[in-house]
């Protein structure tokens, strides 16, 4: 039977953007303009909207005007496609055998951010595809930045910076972007520089927050995690999120450890493409559009609640509380985490509703 848009499958390609979705992309940017010249640009919003012919100070953030990106960029090479965490960027040289970046362009992808490469299929993450290789529909609706670039032999390609919802940021940064904030300020990438068993087991232990909150902290012990990625993991580690850092043993914090590594590794491996993930996953079964109650699924009741300031699915007849001696939870210091991260959700952002896709818009903003 053909799905429709309230079928869970196809709400879960509507995902935010996490590592392995942006990993994709940037695998995507890697395969089509690395090595090329950068001669055409339109920093003004294309393919339909309200904002149709103009700059948008907000995704193209840090007070860039269109003259100033198109003279900053105009004629570089591409020399490198790099990612961090959630963060991805296009190094560009003055030349095309360049050894170092001249100038970075960062692009992250926020909550509906995308790049779509014409003639490509489009993101694996969305729902809608864009036809992207008929002519007629180019540029994608939302359009905020196009990058034409020229090749050998009349080779080029041209891609799109998409983002309806305006959470996505894009930024310039002088020489290489990982040695200035953003990027800088990252914590260790699961997939580049995961940290040892015992440095990770260090930092849980260090810290009375709850687990899922610490794992969705892009600067604190890894970078990359979101919301699906986090309760994914914890479900295979059978550690409830709300369990404080400092109450899971040893053997909890290794196998947490364990799933972090497995889980991004075999998201990326299937390039960001939710058929391709395992049928045991949670992820098959978490994207009922509702952040309190339960659901009945394969894997046993699902319930939903609030860690962290987000929306969480997990199953409390497979995981548990911490089970380190000694180390009682913390409830103020939980409770005041809670508040907190609350608190720093609702300010400086634009309120969104609709259930748990509103919920997630809160972290939206690039870290």
């Amino acid at each position: 039977a053909k799905k429709t848009r309230e079928d869970p499958l196809v709400r879960s390609r509507a995902r935010m953007p996490e590592l392995p979705e942006v990993e994709s992309q940037r695998r995507d940017l890697e395969a089509s303009c690395v090595g090329m010249q950068l001669q055409g640009i339109n920093p003004l919003e294309q393919g339909g909207g309200g904002r149709e012919g103009l700059f948008d100070d907000k995704v193209i953030g840090e007070e860039m005007t269109a003259a100033g990106i198109e003279a900053s960029l105009q004629g570089k090479w591409v020399i490198a496609a790099r990612r961090r965490g959630k963060q991805m960027w296009l190094e560009f040289g003055v030349t095309r055998d360049a050894a170092t970046p001249s100038l970075c362009l960062l692009m992250h992808l926020g909550m509906t951010g995308g790049i779509n490469v014409r003639g490509g299929e489009g993101p694996k993450y969305k729902t809608a595809k864009p036809r992207t290789n008929d002519t007629e529909v180019w540029p994608p609706r939302f359009t905020k930045l196009e990058l034409t670039f020229a090749g050998d032999e009349g080779s080029g390609c041209t891609i799109a910076f998409c983002d309806s919802r305006r959470f996505g940021r894009i930024y310039l940064r002088e020489g290489d972007a990982a040695s200035a904030p953003p990027i800088s300020k990252l914590a260790a990438d699961p997939i580049i520089d995961p940290p040892s068993v015992a440095t990770f087991a260090s930092m849980l232990a260090a810290s009375s927050m709850p687990v899922k909150a610490a794992l969705l902290d892009q600067n604190r012990i890894v970078c990359g995690v979101g919301n699906w990625v986090a309760d994914e993991v914890l479900y295979q580690a059978e550690i409830l999120p709300a369990a404080p850092c400092n109450s899971l043993s040893l053997e909890q914090a290794s196998a947490l450890h364990t799933q972090i590594l497995s889980v991004c590794q075999l998201a990326c491996a299937a390039n960001g493409a939710r058929e391709e993930f395992p049928e045991n996953w949670l992820f098959h079964h978490r994207w009922a559009n509702q952040t309190k109650g339960s659901i009945s699924s394969p894997l046993g009741t699902i319930h939903f609640d609030t860690v962290g300031g987000r929306t969480t699915a997990f199953l409390p007849h497979r995981q548990k509380a911490g089970t380190q001696k000694g180390a009682a939870p913390r409830k103020a210091a939980v409770k005041k985490e809670k508040g907190h991260a609350q608190e720093k959700a609702g300010k400086g952002q634009e309120k969104v509703e609709g259930g748990e896709e509103g919920a997630e818009a809160v972290k939206a903003m690039p870290k």
